[in-house]
Order: structure tokens, then sequence, then C-alpha cells
């Protein structure tokens, strides 16, 4: 068994709630930024997600989903934390999903 890491960032920014970095930037820093911390094994798709701030206000945006593997929990925290203040982000949704992987 193994862990599959899952993020979702939503691409709008948290003070404006609209989104000023272009998807395809945002993606390039996303790809860096796991290039960076040695990330082997992973897919990126883009997304619509809706999100509730911590003051309450609905926000629908753009996301870019990452499914990862063969990293761990660390990693992975770091990861959320870099790109939270590179694409300036209230949160990054994780999620943690067990299970067993084969090439065939």
């Amino acid at each position: 068994m193994i862990n599959k890491y899952i993020l979702n960032i939503g691409l709008n920014d948290k003070d404006t709630k609209t989104q000023i970095i272009k998807t395809s930037k945002a993606l390039e820093t996303i790809k860096n930024t796991l290039f960076n911390n040695n990330i082997v094994g992973y897919t990126i798709y883009t997304g619509y997600g809706l999100y509730k701030h911590d003051s309450g206000e609905i926000t629908k945006e753009k996301t870019i989903i990452i499914e990862m593997f063969y990293t761990d929990d660390n990693t992975i925290n770091n990861i959320i934390n870099d790109l939270k203040v590179k694409l300036n982000q209230e949160s990054i949704t994780k999620q943690v999903v067990k299970m067993s992987i084969s090439f065939e």
C-alpha cells in the first residue's frame, strides 16, 4: 500500500477573490515547485471549483488538481506551504488515499 496525495488549488487570489495569476503561469509555478521537491510521479489537470472563505464569502474559480505518488506527508506539507505563498492562497485542500498501484 502506498499513499496517493491529491491537492486542489483554487486560482483566485485570497485577497481580491479574483484570478490574478494566469493559469499557465500557475501551472509552471506548480511544476517547478514539484520538481524542486523531488516529486517524480504526478498528474496535473484543471477543473472548476467553489470555495467558502473564512469570512463566509463564496468564490467560484478555476482549480488545479495534482495527484502524486512516491512521496511523504512532510514533503507534501512543504509543497502546500510554498504554493500558498507563491499563489497567494488562503488554503489548499490535501487528500491522502491509501491504495495499491501497479503498472501493467
